[in-house]
Formats: C-alpha cells, structure tokens, sequence
C-alpha cells in the first residue's frame, strides 16, 4: 500500500467566530506509567476509547488534538447535542466539509485519561482503511516526553529525563511554532541541487521526505529530474486527489545521520497543505523509523539512536498501485492511487476498484498484520476485482515502479 502523507491538520470553522483556541484538554493519570502497545503499518495506531467506545487512533505530529473517522463516529452511536460544521484543509487539493463536536468527549489510551473538546469528525477510513478510527496529535503530550520504538511495536510517556539514559542518543533541537514542530534537513536531491532548511517534523506521514510543490517549482524539480515517476492519488488525506514525483536522491543529512540514494517525492498540488510555502517539505516515518525515537515535546528536542532497521534499503513501489483495507465496512481492498506507466495502470486497473482475491486467495482472509510481507515474495498477480458491480480480472508483473 502507498505510504499516505496524511494531513497536517488546522481547522476553519465556519460557525464558531472564536476558534482561535483550538481546544482546552484536561489530563488524569489514572495508574502508574505504563508501556502502550502500537500498531505500526507506515502510520503509528495507539489504541483508545472515546467515552468508552474503543478504536485505533493515528498519533499525528501534523494535527492538535483528538478527531474521529465519520464511520467509527456513526456506529459508536454517540450522544452528543452541541454540534456544528467546518472546513477542514490538509494535504490534498480540497478542504473537506466535516461536523464537530462541541461537547466534552472523554478519551483514555493506557493509564491516561483526557477531556477535551471541539472534535471534528472526518472521512479518515477512505484514506488510511478500516483500521483508523481517528487521529490523538499533538495536545495529548505536550508535558511528556515521548519514547517510540517502531520495532518493538510500543510507546511510553515520560514526565521527565531522569529516568532516561541518553549516552547513544543523537540530540536534533526543534522549533514548535503554533502546533506543529520542525527540524533542519538537508537533502541532496542530485549532484547539481541540494536543499536545506526548516522541515516539518510530520509523524502522521508514512513516506521518507515529501518536498512541497512550491519548493518544487522554486528548484524547477520537475525539469531536473529526469528519472522519476508520476503518482496520483484520489485519497491523498484530509483534502483528497494529490499529485506528486517519486525519485531517487542522492542523499539525505538527518543531523549527524547520512542516508543514501533515498527514495523520496515532491508535491506537485496546487493548493492544500502540500503547496505551503511555510516550510520546505515533511519528514515521516519512513526514515524515522530506522530509529529508536523520543521527543521531548517540553524543550522541544528529538532524539535519535539507530535501530536495526537502519541500514535498510530505501525502495521504490514494486505493485504500482495504492490501496487501503476496507474489509471490515466493504469486503474488499480499494485501489486509492496509481503510478503512471506501471504495470497496474496498464493493465486497466483503475482508482476505486474493489480487489476481492489476489493470486486465488480472497483478501477478506488476509489480516491486517499479515498484509505487511503479503507482496514481498510474488512476482506476478492474478486480481478479481469488482467495478460498479461488475467482476473483471488483472494479471500484471511486480517490478519496481522506477530502476
């Protein structure tokens, strides 16, 4: 599946002229510290309940506060009275028009417990699949630094460093400004062009680097790389279609960290969240999960020590395609995005399909945590897919998107 360059987040609303305080949460530890298991599939799940209908919830650097998807929304049959409408911008090209809940909701993951209010509930499922059931950001641990091992699958939230040993960490100083937090970056993205400057720390990203479109036109990007691949995509977050380059840059400088020939893109959009000129472009997951990470959300610093996943290479798509699980609510996976010219797009496949069985097995038997390694030792897929109710098959080769 794509990694989703999900948001960042920032509300509009509409009806409520005195927005300029996005929310007020109250927190409550309500046991000691604890380990909080994770879910990592190129975006982090935390799993909580929302006045006690659990979910899982993307943490997102790129948002505030807590959201919910309109799904998990409509079947936890809340019971809220004080609601009103909104235009909520993100990456993609058009804001979308969503609900928010001005009550308190009560939201608990592990030991913690919070009141907040004004959430928005968004179409999250269509973007990132089932599996999402809204979004925690920033506000939740704002007084906390944050330990988040990709490996291992956990995260824990420490009140302070005592209890830290810091010895092989790698310390990278950030700048919060409003809710959102960024860090230098250098990015050689061929011998001739090298950019360097404030980007946005952005863990509700699943790809590596993601230049903005302006700095994209400002570098003439498009012009200077030869080699490189478009991808459009109908769902590309908040403000869905997004269109952007894959390539391959010669390198990327995370403070003392040099990566090699990096697979990376830039943001053709034209408006949203991705045309910014506030900032050069996202770091996500896909290098910061080489790393054993804590974020000092007080000082505010990131620390980094490198995990065994470092040294791994950085690879361009070898399906072609982008899709999210929608088995639980569709019974099937739907196509989101395509590269143009793979061997997905040639075949016919097209945004929207219904996958029902890849390779004679049906995906409704493929579960969430065995969709990670499904693809990696096939070459060649037979797919049954269902569009507008009619049942069509695609046979194509798996090969890398890019050489």
């Amino acid at each position: 599946m794509k990694n989703i360059t999900l948001f960042y987040l920032f509300l509009v609303l509409i009806s409520l002229p005195s927005f300029c305080q996005i929310s007020q949460t109250e927190t409550k530890i309500i046991t000691s510290k604890s380990v909080i298991p994770i879910v990592y599939r190129g975006h982090i799940y935390i799993q909580g309940a929302a006045d006690s209908v659990p979910g899982n919830f993307v943490f997102d650097t790129g948002a505030s506060n807590l959201y919910f998807d309109s799904l998990y929304y409509a079947d936890g049959h809340f019971n809220y009275e004080n609601i009103t409408t909104a235009k909520l911008p993100g990456a993609g090209a058009k804001p979308q028009d969503v609900i928010v809940i001005l009550d308190s909701v009560s939201f608990q993951f592990a030991d913690y417990l919070y009141k907040t209010k004004i959430v928005p509930v968004l179409q999250l499922k269509p973007i990132l699949g089932d599996f999402s059931d809204g979004i925690i950001g920033l506000e939740y641990f704002a007084e906390s630094i944050f330990e988040l091992n990709y490996s291992q699958e956990y995260v824990v939230l420490h009140q302070n460093k005592k209890s830290l040993n810091l010895i092989d960490y790698h310390k990278i100083e950030l700048e919060k400004i409003g809710n959102r937090l960024f860090l230098p970056l250098s990015v050689q993205i061929n011998p001739a062009i090298r950019i360097e400057g404030r980007f946005q720390l952005d863990f509700g990203s699943g790809g590596t680097v993601t230049m903005t479109s302006s700095i994209a036109k400002k570098y003439k990007l498009e012009e200077e790389i030869e080699e490189k691949v478009a991808y459009f995509t109908k769902y590309g977050g908040v403000g869905g279609e997004s269109s952007s380059f894959e390539f391959l840059s010669t390198a990327v400088s995370l403070g003392a960290f040099v990566f090699d020939s990096v697979v990376m893109e830039f943001s053709v959009d034209k408006s949203g969240a991705l045309a910014s000129n506030e900032h050069l472009g996202l770091l996500g997951n896909g290098i910061l999960d080489r790393f054993h990470v804590l974020i000092d959300f007080m000082e505010p610093a990131l620390y980094l020590k490198s995990n065994k996943d470092y040294e791994k290479s950085f690879e361009f798509s070898r399906l072609g395609f982008g899709y999210v699980d929608r088995n639980q609510s569709m019974k099937a996976w739907i196509v989101t995005g395509l590269y143009k010219g793979s061997h997905a797009e040639n075949s016919g496949l097209q945004i929207d399909d219904q996958i029902i069985s890849v390779n004679e097995i049906l995906v409704a038997d493929i579960n969430y945590r065995a969709q990670k390694d499904f693809f990696k030792n096939v070459n060649e897929v037979v797919m049954i897919v269902k569009r507008k109710g009619v049942i069509k098959q695609f046979q194509f080769q798996l090969e890398p998107v890019l050489d």
